[in-house]
């Protein structure tokens, strides 16, 4: 079962509308429909783009050159993350092993987009959620949890392991049905920031001396998972278009009263188990490289397959600065939430890679490299 298992936080719904044509004053698409997005606003606002493309229906799309012509700028970290794939997993290796070695030969030559064909690297486009080549893409992280092996102070929130009986709800762990078993791996000081560590499936636990210990998904108790940031929005306490990891966070801090029942509202619970290797590995053993990886819609793209990326630069704020730039990433991890036209990014450890993934909901193109 994958590590990414529980990411529905941070997934931006898209409903396309029929209401709204656009004139895009291009010769190659004259109308386009413009989609809006769950919440009503324009994806251009998030990197999505229109003008000049053409729609497409196919999932796939053999193009004879990528349109962005700019620089690759992940080329030491990709190689790091295809020596990864080839150390820790010998099935991917071996599937995909014509393809990585003529791709790893591009890079080394210096990645130039335009000389893909040389290599015999064949891009194809993916269609996008609306046809005109816009391919969502989200974040996710692993986090740092400050915590204490026993029971002190503040920390007073049990991380558990797995149990032999994991049939209790989230209700009924909170209430002490794990209490007493041996089960605790840790005691932190947020509850919030334990159902968080969920969501991400795996993350950091920091116990004060200055270590950080690696905890690993280890399983679920098996009762459904319920959004807890949708039903902030459906409750009416954060409006829709503000919805984010950091929005929870705050409501949280403005209602440390109300956390422990609206998190119960999610009987869905995640055990973990500690990871001595300390690796970030996703669904398909692999340990991770920020912004060299990715989750998947494994029914769309299996693992193992290499993307170029057309990442959309974003600031501080979560703000679309207008352009985009050329990450080689690898598919190496699922998502419950991740599907069709949708990837997730993995962004690295700690709160800065936590607060730019929390605000990743943008748009851009997607070339699968055979």
């Amino acid at each position: 079962m994958s590590v990414r298992k529980f990411f529905s936080l941070k997934t931006f719904s898209i409903a396309v509308t029929t209401a709204l044509l656009v004139a895009c004053g291009s010769s190659n698409t004259t109308k386009t429909q413009i989609p809006t997005t769950s919440n009503g606003s324009d994806p251009q606002q998030f990197g999505a783009k229109y003008s000049g493309r053409n729609y497409q229906q196919a999932v796939f799309m053999p193009v004879s050159q990528v349109e962005n012509q700019s620089a690759v700028i992940n080329q030491g970290d990709f190689l790091t993350q295809l020596s990864n794939v080839q150390s820790y997993s010998s099935k991917l290796s071996d599937r995909f092993y014509g393809n990585y070695e003529k791709i790893t030969n591009w890079v080394l030559s210096g990645a130039n987009v335009s000389e893909l064909s040389k290599f015999g690297i064949n891009p194809q486009i993916m269609r996008g959620f609306d046809g005109y080549q816009n391919v969502l893409m989200t974040g996710y992280y692993s986090p740092v949890l400050h915590a204490r092996r026993s029971p002190q102070g503040q920390f007073q929130n049990p991380i558990y392991r797995m149990p032999a009986n994991k049939r209790f709800s989230r209700a009924q762990i909170y209430a002490g049905a794990l209490a007493g078993q041996g089960l605790e791996l840790a005691y932190s000081d947020s509850m919030l920031e334990n159902f968080l560590l969920g969501v991400q499936g795996s993350g950091y636990v920091d116990f004060g001396d200055g270590n950080l210990n690696y905890f690993a998904y280890a399983g679920q108790n098996g009762f459904p998972y319920t959004a807890v940031g949708r039903l902030l929005v459906e409750d009416g306490e954060v409006p829709k278009e503000k919805m984010s990891i950091q929005a929870i966070r705050e409501w949280g801090n403005r209602n440390p009263s109300r956390v422990q029942s609206l998190l119960e509202r999610n009987s869905s619970y995640v055990f973990f188990k500690n990871d001595p290797s300390g690796k970030v590995k996703g669904s398909a053993g692999v340990p991770l490289v920020p912004m060299a990886s990715v989750a998947s819609d494994r029914n769309i793209v299996p693992s193992g397959t290499v993307l170029l990326v057309e990442v959309p630069d974003i600031d501080n704020n979560g703000n679309w600065l207008g352009t985009h730039k050329l990450h080689l990433m690898v598919v190496l991890d699922v998502g419950g939430a991740v599907k069709g036209h949708h990837f997730d990014l993995y962004r690295g450890i700690g709160d800065q890679a936590g607060h730019i993934a929390g605000l990743s909901k943008h748009y851009g193109r997607v070339w699968v490299l055979q």
